[in-house]
């Protein structure tokens, strides 16, 4: 475990694409968990400062078309954005690990049915599929990390199932089988932990994913209304983009920077865990 984490610290001393990564999202984090601290007004009220460019009348960013302060509500969008994208992400690395490795150790007539089921998912449009049950069962915060999560597991489970497929031939797993270990222990004390590494790292950079899909149901208005969102926000701008720019521009950049911030980690993680990525550099 030392030697583990001395390496990372060597890897995010030379990788610089990690290393932005985590400056940028512990930026992200800081002002999400702050958000009551560092927001400068009532993100929920409505000032007569309607369309104020940025800077004027106290307000950082501006505001919007109906008078509320820009800078505090993407303050409390981070919280929505980082909140979705982190538990829809986890959703989906859990049940891809969970099937995937079962699929990948215990092979034959499972791993079949388990690889048609991958199959499915990944020809049907997830975003498409996302909507319907969206719309079916409602717009709700909770609704929509589940789904996201439940329709993004495929990646993983496919990663997880080529891991499985290749440490079950492994001296120590066919030394644990002779041992008369279980199954199902083999499979949870040694195939999953010794191939979760590249499930963390696609995981990391499905968050960004996550959070892109939540921006597009804000944008189409299928979005929690309860909760303030980067998506909310553009769209009620992208009426005013000619005289008042800011109110879908800034939003945007900062989902465009949170989306950066996941991939950045999420490749600099891939290139710390995969032998041939190293090799490259």
């Amino acid at each position: 475990m030392k030697k583990k984490i001395t390496a990372f610290k060597k890897e995010l001393g030379r990788n610089s694409q990690l290393r932005t990564g985590l400056i940028l999202l512990t930026i992200l984090l800081i002002g999400a968990i702050g958000a009551p601290v560092f927001a400068t007004h009532d993100p929920f009220k409505l000032y007569d400062s309607i369309r104020v460019a940025p800077g004027v009348d106290g307000f950082l960013f501006g505001t919007d078309n109906l008078g509320r302060d820009i800078f505090s509500q993407i303050l409390y969008g981070a919280r929505t954005s980082l909140q979705i994208g982190i538990i829809a992400a986890t959703i989906s690395a859990v049940v891809g690990t969970l099937l995937g490795g079962v699929a990948g150790y215990f092979g034959g007539t499972v791993d079949k049915v388990i690889l048609e089921f991958i199959n499915i998912f990944v020809m049907t449009p997830s975003f498409f599929l996302i909507l319907i049950i969206v719309a079916m069962f409602g717009s709700n915060i909770r609704y929509v990390m589940i789904v996201i999560g439940l329709t993004s597991w495929p990646g993983n489970a496919r990663l997880m199932r080529a891991q499985a497929i290749s440490l079950r031939e492994r001296t120590f797993v066919r030394a644990a089988q002779a041992m008369g270990e279980g199954r199902a222990s083999i499979m949870f004390r040694h195939i999953i932990p010794n191939g979760i590494f590249p499930i963390i790292a696609n995981t990391t950079m499905q968050i960004s994913g996550a959070i892109l899909t939540e921006a597009g149901l804000s944008f189409l208005g299928l979005g929690d209304p309860n909760v303030i969102s980067w998506g909310q926000m553009i769209s009620a701008g992208k009426q005013y983009l000619v005289k008042c720019p800011w109110i879908s521009a800034i939003p945007g950049i900062f989902v465009v920077v949170t989306v950066l911030t996941f991939f950045m980690i999420g490749e600099g993680l891939n290139r710390f865990i995969s032998p041939k990525m190293q090799s490259n550099k």
